[in-house]
């Protein structure tokens, strides 16, 4: 855990075991417990990158690193608890969970721990009635959001945000370069536009006097290799970037431009003007959340089961034509554009 819990406040603890952009679905249930419980500390158990970027933001006090045994601990019992995990947990209150619990393990060791309440349900249930992910994180533990989160920004610090302009300026590109931040890959080449499909936008974003550059993360060299091969233009790579970083980069950019991915709800959550291009994923499930996003998607999909995807040599859901990516380009330029001046 970083930091030490403050003395005399009680504590809400939020299970959260899935990735980067399932976290950032899930702001309107923190922000929803927030407002319920002011003067409640809130720890997050979730991944630590994504734990500490909205830690560092206000949106939670202390982080448990999914990890560290946080986690297996609850899973093995009262008995497997670190002291210092203990503790915190004797002054908790609620803890409520996106993990399922069928046989009540987690739950009993809350209770042993003196957690007052505990939720802990996964948001896949089929008892959930909500149709987007934010909507069924607040669902499984009874919640309800009281404003839409697209109005509220993931705040970053001064220093974050600087030190994302110095990456920037590495590259010869400030803020007067307009950058647009371009993310060929995702955790998954099935929900990727072939590299034949962006290199017109990109060529479409340099001529058009912006600076189009490249994201490439952990599992995204061969996309990045296959827009760089198809490319007659010189088009440069931000890489090795951890969440916090990326998300200083991400603060600077113009527009964002990319698929069904972390780094995609992540720019719509810093309400950076956001493209994202579903399938075979569905939208209207997980859609990223932020005050200006625009999504693009091919013909509906037509498979099945996500076995049916990988053996999928058509992927209709994802042929949508440059000129569409381009003109969902001009329209959120020409929205920031009137924003700002306002």
């Amino acid at each position: 855990m970083h930091h030490r819990p403050g003395v005399g406040r009680r504590g809400i603890l939020v299970i959260h075991p899935g990735a980067l952009g399932d976290v950032l679905l899930a702001r309107p249930a923190l922000l929803a417990l927030r407002r319920r419980f002011p003067q409640h500390e809130i720890a997050l158990l979730a991944g630590e990158s994504v734990g500490v970027l909205l830690r560092e933001a206000g949106e939670v006090d202390w982080v448990f690193p999914l990890e560290s045994t946080y986690l297996s601990q609850l899973f093995t019992g009262f008995d497997s608890l670190t002291s210092a995990f203990a503790g915190w947990l004797g002054h908790c209150d609620l803890a409520v969970g996106w993990l399922p619990d069928t046989e009540g393990v987690v739950g009993n060791t809350l209770h042993a721990s003196g957690v007052e309440r505990s939720c802990l349900k996964s948001a896949s249930s089929t008892d959930l009635l909500a149709a987007h992910q934010s909507a069924r994180y607040l669902e499984a533990i009874h919640m309800r959001g009281d404003e839409p989160v697209a109005s509220t920004s993931l705040l970053l610090s001064s220093a974050i945000r600087e030190q994302g302009r110095r990456i920037l300026q590495g590259f010869n590109c400030d803020s007067r370069a307009q950058p647009v931040v371009i993310h060929p890959g995702s955790g998954s080449a099935r929900k990727c536009l072939e590299a034949r499909r962006l290199v017109p936008v990109i060529e479409w974003l340099s001529q058009a006097g912006m600076t189009p550059m490249l994201l490439e993360g952990p599992a995204d060299r061969e996309a990045v290799e296959q827009v760089l091969a198809a490319l007659e233009i010189g088009v440069p790579v931000i890489r090795g970037l951890d969440v916090m970083v990326a998300a200083g980069v991400l603060s600077h950019a113009k527009l964002y431009l990319g698929h069904d991915s972390g780094m995609t709800h992540l720019a719509a959550a810093l309400s950076i003007p956001t493209i994202a291009c579903f399938g075979p994923t569905s939208s209207r499930r997980w859609a990223p959340v932020g005050r200006t996003v625009s999504i693009l998607s091919g013909a509906p999909c037509v498979c099945p089961i996500w076995s049916s995807v990988a053996a999928c040599g058509e992927r209709v859901c994802l042929q949508i034509a440059p000129k569409r990516i381009i003109e969902a380009c001009q329209l959120l330029l020409v929205k920031r554009q009137t924003v700002s001046i306002v």
